[in-house]
């Protein structure tokens, strides 16, 4: 690319199309400004804080009033209202710093909740971040030709990718599947991929689904069928017993690294895995191999 095309495609414009052409959402990684997110908070927090002091003084100050009326508006609302348009009582003063605590503490707790929804979204895969820091420049050449980044963005937004905003960024999409199968699979990913344009290639995630589900199917009947197909060749108690306690440690490993299911998940199928094979080494059809003796009277075996 040359300097007049890069005029031609640079900016804002450009790099917001690079990074809309992904479908699913990968390249939508943004900084979240933590720090000013909690510098916001603390100022609303304070600002109640000083809001609370002031509606204190006012119900001091109406609770040892001699007036009748001041003393009514501290029951009931409609008086209170009453009273607060006129201007030279004083409840009219303690209306206008209720309705400040109403907004602030409404822009307080809207606040805090969206802070906890930003807070539930993961940090960006590391495969995606060196995309998109791969779209944020182009590729030029110098009158030797020698090859240097422009960055699209200029100015504070081209450092929004820097590596001391890491900790700063988020990915707006969570990942259809967290397992370690699935990540594992659209990191080193080599199958057919799409191509969005000359620099980027797509991996749909339906692909990589379906490639998961057949290699946890295969890995789990191996673990069944493998684990059944030893203990019945084996017929020493310790031999069975080292089999059983291997093919739990590997049901246990593939669960963790083939599904998401939370620890106590694991714990309930590799418990129920554990019981069928001990069920089936107890079955009387798995020590159908053992000599057995049938004494007869007579002295005939």
């Amino acid at each position: 690319m040359d300097t007049e095309d890069l005029a031609k495609r640079t900016g804002f414009p450009e790099f917001a199309s690079r990074i809309a052409v992904n479908p699913d959402y990968e390249a939508f990684i943004f900084r979240k400004f933590d720090r000013l997110s909690a510098r916001t908070l603390l100022h609303l927090e304070g600002r109640l804080a000083y809001l609370e002091w002031k509606l204190d003084q006012a119900d001091e100050q109406a609770f040892h009033s001699r007036d009748n009326e001041t003393l009514r508006c501290i029951r009931a609302w409609e008086a209170f209202e009453d009273k607060a348009k006129n201007e030279a009582r004083p409840e009219h003063t303690w209306m206008i710093i209720a309705e400040e605590i109403r907004e602030t503490l409404k822009e307080y707790h809207e606040t805090m909740l969206r802070q906890n929804q930003i807070a539930m979204l993961g940090r960006p895969r590391k495969r995606a971040l060196e995309v998109v820091r791969g779209l944020s420049s182009d590729d030029l050449y110098d009158a030797l030709g020698r090859p240097k980044s422009i960055p699209l963005l200029a100015g504070l937004a081209g450092t929004r990718l820097d590596e001391e905003n890491d900790r700063d960024l988020v990915a707006v999409r969570r990942p259809a599947e967290k397992d370690l199968l699935s990540r594992f699979l659209q990191d080193y990913w080599i199958f057919k991929t799409t191509k969005i344009t000359d620099e980027t290639e797509y991996i749909k995630e339906k692909h990589v689904g379906w490639v998961a589900a057949v290699v946890s199917t295969i890995i789990a009947a191996m673990l069944l069928l493998g684990a059944i197909f030893l203990l019945r060749l084996l017929n020493q108690e310790r031999a069975q017993l080292g089999v059983i306690a291997m093919f739990t440690v590997l049901f246990a490993a593939s669960v963790g690294f083939l599904t998401n299911a939370r620890r106590a998940e694991i714990f309930a199928s590799t418990a129920a895995y554990t019981a069928v094979l001990v069920v089936f080494v107890s079955s009387p059809a798995s020590n159908s191999g053992t000599t057995t003796c049938t004494c007869i009277p007579g002295g005939q075996s």
